[in-house]
């Protein structure tokens, strides 16, 4: 039976919950806060903790920073007969679950219960969960064979001097891959990178090759440029599509040449300067609109690297998750140990227009709401477009399972057609087995042809 500690200094409502739930839980009551740490110490497994904000002479937010401080996994709702959004906000910041009004209803009550009880079936992971490891790492997240390639070209194109140019859609990580070859490259000097399409482009110029005093209004010193700054390291040239076509044809004698001259200056500066490039849009297309110089193309694409989008590698999605999840858990301070198996499947079948940029605001913000040792379906808020599974059809639910059947049923439904209905490739391309997608097809009345 669950055990419920109700602090507050209303001893008739103390003695009334404790009566009404005596059949259902087991309810201790304290009227103080030194009562309250008394229970707490000797009374092991406390579900839950009903904490009144007003103790008498004591303030209920100061105890509730004690709780969570030395009872971290105990979730705490806050009871209040009046309140202000500070109040709300303090308390939510010091870790309370939720609030619950005066007076008490008694059917409220057992639902705050039954909804925010430490739940023990997440402190070993079931079936329906995998367990959320310490994936730790510096570097790219990934298992599936498209990141397997990129890694392989990382790993050989690092220490030569050779220009890289990295392309794909915004969010799949271009800087983090350029940082690598960077840190791989053995060079001494320092990472620079620059997103050439957040400078107006009348700026970047001098941001790139630096300018001497007077070179132009306002410049009331010299300044040194981000190739100077490289020196001895790797520029990065983030978005490099962006650059004018003036801009292009010094960028491409400097690269020739190896040398830069400040704005409003003579004297040539000898680089050594290791270059990559990045750019989610298409270089051929700029170069048929004659917007991107083939010449300097040619330059910078000494070896390409095209980072594949997030939706075509979702065998990296489960583990994405993991890492995520444990970075924001230690953020937050919360003890996240499980992921349900439903999430995986709803992760894996949207489309991720933001990549993993989008991926890991998604994760941010199920760890922000998750209640206990899981993340869980309802945890999970997705931007869907009538593109994805699911759109447009939240209100055709009664619940959260109801919504995920669909949404399996939909898949095995794809998949199925994907690959003519033929099982064993189905199951393959679903990451189950063919006895699993048999039983699934009988669950949802799913007709097979031929």
């Amino acid at each position: 039976m669950d055990k419920i500690l109700l602090i507050d200094d209303d001893e008739a409502l103390g003695y009334s919950i404790k009566r009404s739930l005596a059949d259902r839980y087991l309810v201790e009551t304290a009227d103080t806060p030194r009562l309250a740490y008394e229970i707490l110490h000797n009374t092991p497994d406390i579900s839950l903790i009903f904490l009144d904000i007003r103790l008498g002479d004591s303030n209920g937010l100061h105890l509730l920073e004690r709780i969570k401080k030395d009872f971290p996994d105990i979730p705490v709702i806050m009871i209040t007969a009046f309140g202000t959004s500070d109040t709300v906000l303090e308390s939510i910041r010091l870790g309370a679950k939720d609030f619950l009004t005066k007076p008490v209803n008694i059917e409220d009550l057992i639902e705050y219960i039954e909804k925010y009880k430490k739940n023990k079936r997440f402190e070993i992971c079931g079936n329906e969960y995998v367990k959320v490891e310490d994936v730790t790492s510096k570097g790219f997240i990934g298992i599936s064979k498209d990141i397997r390639e990129v890694l392989k070209i990382v790993a050989n194109v690092s220490p030569t001097k050779t220009p890289v140019l990295i392309v794909g859609e915004s969010g799949t990580g271009k800087e983090l891959i350029a940082n690598m070859i960077h840190k791989y490259s053995g060079r001494r000097g320092a990472f620079v990178p620059i997103n050439c399409a957040a400078i107006p482009r009348d700026l970047l110029e001098s941001e790139l090759f630096g300018y001497e005093k007077g070179a132009f209004s306002g410049a009331t010193a010299s300044k040194p440029g981000k190739f100077e700054l490289a020196q001895g390291g790797t520029i990065f040239l983030d978005e490099i599509g962006e650059i004018s076509k003036g801009l292009q044809s010094k960028l491409l004698r400097v690269l020739e040449t190896s040398e830069i001259e400040h704005l409003g200056g003579t004297k040539k500066i000898k680089l050594d300067v290791r270059l990559v490039a990045a750019t989610n849009k298409k270089i051929s297309e700029l170069m048929d609109e004659n917007l991107f110089r083939q010449d300097l193309y040619f330059r910078v694409s000494g070896v390409t690297i095209k980072l594949p989008a997030l939706r075509d590698r979702v065998e990296d999605i489960e583990q994405l998750a993991k890492y995520f999840i444990n970075i924001f858990a230690k953020e937050y301070k919360k003890s996240i140990t499980c992921l349900n198996k439903k999430v995986i499947d709803i992760l894996s079948s949207y489309t991720w227009p933001g990549n993993v940029r989008e991926f890991k605001n998604v994760i941010n913000t199920a760890v922000m709401l998750a209640d206990g040792k899981s993340i869980e379906p309802e945890h999970i808020k997705l931007n869907l477009t009538e593109n994805d599974p699911g759109y447009g059809r939240e209100t055709d639910f009664n619940n959260i399972n109801e919504a995920v059947e669909s949404l399996e049923k939909e898949m095995i439904l794809n998949a199925l057609k994907s690959n003519n209905f033929h099982l064993s490739k189905t199951a393959d391309a679903l990451g189950i087995s063919r006895v699993t997608l048999n039983a699934k097809i009988k669950k949802y009345g799913i007709k097979i042809k031929g």
